[in-house]
């Protein structure tokens, strides 16, 4: 059923209706009928739809028909197909210059052809593998394509926007061998109609693995003071940002599975970490490769990157610390002398204990200050000297391990130096394992 208003009415009547009234090229009087057919493009079906529409009328002309002779000469004209020796029958100057196409103003195979060719030269040159294809149409457009559609109650038409996209993502899969992928594809061609440009957007390359710091003064990330100096030498963030060029990218963000100070250690099986390249113009990696450019940055941080994730990864890897915990190793140092059973008190007051934290005092200028609970599934003591002794410490993600020592002036309780009945001060610390939920 073709229409509402006259469901009898046949497909050619229809065609008849529309070229009577508006110029069409081939493309836009097909693309009114899509739906209609298959393995047909609008092209195609277009031409089809006219070449019949005229012959239909011709048919009624030759038989006496006044009324179909003024349609068949509006028809031919708006139809634009140059029938020389039936224009001459129906008294049309085949010089008469053609009326443009009402919708597309006679440039949409124009705009196919043209952006097809600049979208396979860059997916070629980038080496893409996969792309998707948006685009921005004009107003106009848009609102002289609805108003034929409204006009003749049309129900198998598809828009001009669909077809444009369509027919460019068949062709540059063609030119390039690229994949149209619709989920994830590695760049999105958005082709602005209105400004006659193309936008690329190039998806992130997202890369997990773990990284262990085996050296201490050593930041995540770097770390600018207000007089435009360092804070520390070195950062995480320098070695990945030296592979930048492997990946052509312009820019690189690094999301990690929690947070050590930059004088702890991350040590054992490394902490979790997703680095996303944004803009890469290279999409074929090679992990070997890669981390060895990473590992040959600097003695004291090593990678091990395992595989590419998606962006869904980052949001899990930062909330990974719920459920998980740490062991850390710490060397702490007592102002009183200790007994070595006094350790042994220690490892039982901290089985399986709940621990409240204020934010440290040391990092209120950078967060709230709010409360936290925070278990501690295991302490085991090693006794060094009566004022030194090293401790294990197996406890839930996100506890300030410094605090859970010295107590912060009463911020964290309970605390070592609580139970202990000393002032103790965190001489070192090393993260010994991550188990976190990715």
């Amino acid at each position: 059923m073709a229409l509402n208003k006259t469901s009898d009415e046949s497909i050619l009547e229809i065609v008849v209706r529309v070229l009577e009234k508006y110029p069409l090229c081939d493309r836009c009087l097909g693309r009114l009928f899509a739906h209609l057919g298959k393995n047909l493009g609008n092209d195609e079906r277009g031409k089809a739809l006219k070449i019949a529409a005229i012959m239909e009328l011709h048919k009624k002309v030759l038989k006496g028909d006044k009324e179909a002779v003024n349609v068949l000469k509006k028809i031919l004209i708006n139809s634009r197909i140059p029938l020389i020796e039936l224009y001459k029958e129906m008294n049309i100057g085949v010089q008469e210059e053609l009326p443009k196409c009402y919708i597309c103003e006679d440039r949409l195979q124009e705009i196919i052809n043209i952006f097809s060719e600049l979208i396979a030269k860059r997916i070629a040159e980038n080496k893409m593998q996969s792309f998707l294809i948006g685009v921005i149409t004009p107003h106009n457009i848009i609102e002289k394509e609805t108003e034929i559609i409204k006009k003749f109650q049309l129900q198998y038409w598809e828009s001009i926007k669909r077809e444009i996209k369509r027919e460019i993502g068949k062709r540059v899969q063609q030119m390039t061998g690229a994949k149209a992928d619709f989920e994830t594809p590695q760049v999105t061609y958005i082709i602005d109609l209105t400004n006659n440009i193309v936008r690329e957007e190039i998806r992130s390359v997202f890369i997990f693995g773990v990284y262990r710091k085996l050296g201490r003064m050593i930041s995540q990330n770097i770390w600018i003071k207000r007089d435009g100096t360092r804070k520390y030498r070195l950062a995480i963030e320098d070695a990945i940002k030296s592979t930048l060029t492997y990946f052509k990218a312009s820019n690189v963000v690094v999301h990690i599975a929690g947070r050590e100070d930059a004088d702890v250690r991350m040590l054992g099986n490394g902490r979790p970490i997703i680095i996303e390249y944004k803009n890469p113009h290279i999409y074929t990696i090679d992990l070997t490769t890669l981390n060895s450019i990473l590992n040959s940055f600097s003695q004291w941080i090593k990678f091990d990157l395992k595989m590419t994730t998606r962006r869904e990864a980052v949001s899990r890897i930062k909330m990974g610390s719920i459920g998980a915990y740490k062991i850390y190793r710490a060397l702490i140092y007592s102002e009183k002398v200790l007994k070595p059973e006094e350790l042994i008190r220690l490892e039982k007051a901290f089985e399986g204990k709940t621990v409240m934290q204020k934010t440290p005092s040391r990092i209120l200028r950078r967060k709230s200050d709010k409360m936290r609970y925070r278990n501690v599934f295991q302490v085991k003591t090693i006794y060094v000297s009566p004022h030194v002794f090293e401790a294990l410490i197996r406890c839930e993600g996100g506890l300030y391990v410094k605090e859970l020592i010295t107590g912060d002036n009463g911020r964290t309780t309970p605390n070592f130096s609580q139970v202990l009945e000393t002032n103790l001060r965190c001489l070192m610390l090393d993260v010994l394992y991550v188990h976190e939920h990715i």
